[in-house]
């Protein structure tokens, strides 16, 4: 396809090319290549890592704050009994794959969106990050409040974040000649 004829396109007839890329690629990932071993346990080892790394910046950020915090694999526990348990969800998968279809669906150049992505997945990351100190201080502080916060409250805040990291790049970060 020539690079002229999709710059003809318009707006929406490109983010419409975008999704279906976009959604090729994650029907290849999700149904042929996540079907291979190495993929697939490549895949699993990048989640193991990552709920890792959020359970230790959990337990270093509440420990700098005085609170005595301890983990155990995906488990991060108070002194006081409480605490969370990392389930695949809580790591925010959801959420950065949400982002990126935002962004690979908005017309731009790949080289920006590839570093517009990994920036973007660093934001969200600390997000979620502050997201579970917060649930676990609600554990500790109003328990009552816990399933409110952990269901809805801070789950859409963290969506509202994505939203504004979207907002953020349509509007200063895109080019104005885009490609797919």
């Amino acid at each position: 396809m020539s690079t002229r004829f999709y710059h003809s396109w318009s707006p929406l007839a490109k983010v419409g090319f975008n999704l279906a890329v976009a959604a090729v690629a994650g029907f290849l990932f999700f149904f042929c290549l996540k079907k291979n071993y190495y993929v697939f346990a490549l895949y699993e080892e990048g989640v193991y890592l990552l709920t890792e790394f959020i359970a230790n910046s959990v337990k270093n950020i509440l420990n700098l704050f005085g609170y005595h915090c301890y983990t155990f694999g995906k488990i991060i526990t108070d002194s006081y009994g409480g605490g969370l348990i990392l389930d695949r969800g809580c790591v925010g998968r959801t959420v950065l794959v949400v982002f990126s279809a935002f962004i690979i669906a908005t017309p731009a150049e790949v080289k920006r969106k590839i570093l517009y992505t990994l920036a973007g997945f660093v934001v969200i990351i600390l997000l979620n990050i502050l997201r579970l100190i917060m649930l676990i201080l609600v554990a500790q502080y109003h328990p009552d409040w816990f399933d409110f916060t952990h269901e809805y409250l801070f789950k859409y805040i963290l969506y509202a974040g994505v939203f504004g990291l979207w907002v953020l790049w349509v509007r200063k970060f895109r080019s104005s000649s885009s490609s797919f």
